[in-house]
């Protein structure tokens, strides 16, 4: 229970940080931008449980993990169908798995929201 607290503590305080690092900062009252769209995408990483690390660095390592692929998560949107990417949110949630023989492995998943402005050439497949 512990665990679980001091991860929804540190997943609180990720987002905080993450929201000052965000590329362009969206208006406050939640409301998209002309000619931007809404997009989500998921990620899902299993990564192994060391019995010998300390289960809130493993916890971060996986937590760092997801919030790296997030970060390059606008770069891909825009290489291949937007001219504009701003992140809008991020949530994750970290779960641990332990087998019989006391081998296990932690579990992150996270949802990217993004707000997109589409390529001119992507107009006509939304």
């Amino acid at each position: 229970m512990i665990a679980t607290r001091f991860c929804s503590a540190v997943t609180v305080f990720t987002f905080a940080v993450t929201g000052a690092f965000a590329q362009t900062a969206l208006p406050r009252n939640g409301t998209i931008p002309e000619g931007y769209i809404t997009a989500q995408s998921s990620i899902s990483l299993s990564l192994p449980f060391d019995q010998s690390a300390q289960m809130d660095e493993q916890v971060q390592k996986a937590q760092k993990a997801l919030y790296n692929i997030a970060s390059r998560n606008c770069s891909v949107v825009v290489e291949t169908i937007a001219e504009d990417c701003k992140i809008t949110g991020i949530t994750n949630n970290v779960d641990m798995q332990r087998g019989n023989n006391r081998d296990g492995f932690i579990s992150v998943r996270g949802q990217i929201s993004m707000a997109i402005k589409l390529k001119p050439s992507m107009h006509g497949s939304k």
